[in-house]
């Protein structure tokens, strides 16, 4: 062995467990990511496709993956508790994304967004979206930088989005971390992942990835935004609770203008900032993503009529035609299938 050549410790004991996960629903694909508690909302109309291909290593505490949504969505997530999350869009769509109640600028393609996972994030993702997503648990990263030499690179500590941060990456610095990720979740798929070389291979795969994480630095003008972005993300997710829970479909923009306390140019800044539309169109959407969730858990006796009015649908034909341009199938067809898997 060459002089300071280390070999991490990915012994015959360590449990390690590859899975690909495809999904027609934003709901059933929110659960794909393992030991993650994440909530979807479907923003853009049609069929919903999405695929989760995760690489988990037990000890140390890894976990890599690869994650596409075809529609656009809301996402609020929070990994396994005492982690670190960085998450590497993959470049293959220039719209813009939303982190965390900050758009990111179109000609940042190539970034790296990193969050303490006892905080959670948000992310508001265009149509055709892929990101790469490495989740380590934070005491063992930080005694794997001390052994090889790097510098710290976790989010600083701290709640209210202090926790947050995001960084410009060089073209060279994006492709080997996507590569880097990739070829890890290769190892995982063909099953060499499981063999004595596959495990000192995966060993050397993760040196390389703390090194190139390493090499990424936060940008000040994301810090020195992070507080009002905080703000209306928090502004924009209690709006999403008090819809998204049944028997409040009378609440209006102008009724959540009132209980958040902000003017209506206001809270409508705040909705275009964090998700990229109107708070009408938005929470419209939270609605039709409610009626969703319930249908596909009821049981026998319930109705779509019964499902629709508790979130303020009362024209069941108006009910049916916006259901089915957003999730390109009849409620009735998602109750029918719901009964039949029960």
């Amino acid at each position: 062995m060459r002089p300071g050549f280390h070999i991490p410790a990915f012994d015959v004991t360590t449990s390690l467990h590859y899975a690909a996960r495809a999904s027609c629903d934003v709901d059933e694909h929110a659960t794909h990511i393992s030991a993650w508690h994440q909530e979807y909302d479907q923003l853009s109309r049609g069929c919903f496709t999405g695929m989760v291909r995760e690489l988990w290593i037990d000890a140390p505490r890894l976990q890599v993956f690869h994650e596409h949504t075809g529609q656009r969505t809301s996402q609020h997530c929070l990994p396994w508790r005492g982690a670190v999350w960085f998450g590497i869009p993959d470049g293959q769509n220039g719209e813009p994304l939303h982190f965390s109640g900050r758009l990111q600028p179109v000609d940042r393609e190539r970034i790296v967004m990193a969050a303490r996972a006892d905080d959670g994030f948000a992310l508001c993702t265009p149509q055709n979206f892929g990101i790469y997503g490495v989740v380590v648990d934070e005491a063992w990263l930080c005694t794997e930088l001390d052994r090889l030499g790097l510098r710290p690179f976790l989010p600083p500590a701290g709640g209210s989005g202090a926790s947050l941060r995001a960084a410009s990456l060089s073209p060279h610095l994006h492709v080997a971390l996507c590569q880097t990720i990739e070829s890890m979740l290769s190892l995982g798929a063909s099953g060499e992942a499981m063999q004595g070389w596959g495990r000192r291979t995966l060993g050397y795969l993760t040196d390389q990835l703390l090194r190139l994480l390493a090499g990424t630095a936060p940008d000040a003008g994301f810090s020195a935004q992070r507080q009002s972005s905080q703000r209306r993300l928090a502004s924009v997710l209690t709006a999403r609770s008090l819809v998204a829970h049944p028997l409040n479909h009378t609440l209006s923009v102008e009724d959540l203008c009132m209980q958040l306390h902000l003017t209506p140019r206001t809270l409508q800044n705040h909705f275009r900032s964090v998700v990229g539309e109107s708070p009408a169109e938005f929470l419209r959407a939270v609605r039709l993503n409610a009626c969703r969730r319930r249908l596909r858990a009821s049981a026998r006796g319930t109705t779509v009529q019964d499902v629709a009015a508790q979130w303020g649908f009362f024209h069941m034909g108006r009910f049916s035609h916006e259901y089915k341009a957003m999730f390109d199938e009849l409620p009735s067809q998602t109750l029918r299938l719901a009964r039949a898997a029960h």
